[in-house]
């Protein structure tokens, strides 16, 4: 019980991250690369929308897809936050790919290692386009020729489990897919090229609250179940008095 508990409010908060009309311009940023594929992209929020209040006013982003496009670039989007690759990033341009992608362990650890400066920055360190590859290499998405990408090594040996170090990756798992849209949302026919965001992990006050709430729950109910036992004792005795009298 205490588990579904806490498992419902965490989904509350993080449900609670993303806005429900958040729009969004992606376009060339300061450290995109000169060369196609151009990355990292820079995404600014539009503050006329709903954007939640953890989102940078501009933040550096990768393409998760490899086979789907935007229709305007730069361009402004309707944005939502989700757990998956939505409408996937297979190698069709003639149609769309019905099942949504998961978004790749490797892939989250990519960009965290990059947010948190762990892969470098030029010069000495792993250009922007090497980063994208690398991210589409751990989606299995394939080139244009038909070969799979690959993760860069250095990279790999950054975010790979076995040598990894904690501060590198730190907050990979708070990595979800910013799925971008030039229609209304979640409609297939106004589906663009999805993105990557990092969402915040609830603070320490929020998740001190939630135990505090817990534990007075748990209190109760010890106290309502110490206070049912004896009721149960005290019965038992009234009980045990009659049938003596009784006798």
């Amino acid at each position: 019980m205490i588990k579904r508990l806490f498992t419902v409010l965490l989904t509350l908060i993080i449900c609670s991250t993303a806005g429900a009309d958040l729009s969004v311009n992606i376009g060339i940023g300061d450290n995109s690369e000169s060369s196609w594929p151009f990355a990292p992209y820079e995404i600014t929020p539009d503050s006329s929308s709903d954007v939640p209040g953890w989102m940078p006013a501009k933040f550096d982003t990768y393409c998760v897809e490899r086979w789907v496009v935007f229709h305007t670039h730069p361009g402004d989007y309707l944005a939502t936050i989700d757990d998956e690759i939505l409408y996937g990033g297979d190698p069709s341009l003639a149609a769309f790919d019905p099942q949504a992608d998961p978004l790749a362990e490797y892939t989250k650890k990519i960009y965290a290692a990059y947010l948190n400066g762990a892969l470098g920055t030029e010069p000495g360190g792993v250009d922007g386009n090497v980063v994208q590859e690398s991210i589409w290499g751990a989606q299995a998405y394939l080139s244009g020729s038909g070969t799979a990408y690959e993760i860069d090594a250095d990279i790999l040996g950054i975010i790979d489990g076995s040598t990894a170090s904690s501060d590198a990756i730190a907050g990979w798992n708070n990595v979800r897919v910013l799925n971008l849209w030039s229609g209304a949302a979640y409609d297939v026919g106004g589906d663009v090229q999805s993105q990557l965001v990092m969402t915040p992990v609830p603070g320490a006050g929020l998740l001190g609250a939630i135990g505090l709430g817990l534990a007075s729950w748990r209190l109760r109910r010890r106290k309502v179940s110490a206070e049912q036992t004896a009721d149960h004792r005290q019965n038992e005795m009234r009980t045990d008095t009659k049938a003596v009298n009784t006798r």
